[in-house]
């Protein structure tokens, strides 16, 4: 992937982070807000209750999400060094043949 594309890829993915949590923190107030004045309505306690779930889920696949990029790092550099230790072994054997002729 170009780093370019990768860099915009990352704004746009903190960008979108930060407008996730803004609009949750949204809901969350003013959910808030009429709970409490509002204690005893049963639809206010489900929508309390369902819009602290949405958050749980949203930051849980928040993390996910950063988890999976980590590993495909991860599995990158790893392919990359496999890759290195074969061109240095392919060398080595390659060295090992001319010194036998």
């Amino acid at each position: 992937m170009d780093i370019r594309k990768l860099d915009a890829y990352k704004k746009f993915d903190a960008l979108e982070d930060f407008d996730l949590n803004a609009n949750l923190l949204i809901l969350q107030e003013i959910t808030s807000k009429w709970y409490k004045a509002r204690p005893d309505n049963e639809d206010l306690i489900l929508l309390k209750n369902a819009v602290l779930s949405v958050t749980i889920i949203a930051n849980k696949m928040n993390y996910e999400k950063k988890l999976y990029f980590m590993a495909l790092a991860e599995y990158k550099q790893d392919k990359l060094r496999a890759i290195e230790r074969a061109r240095k072994l392919e060398e080595q054997l390659n060295q090992v043949k001319t010194e036998k002729l």
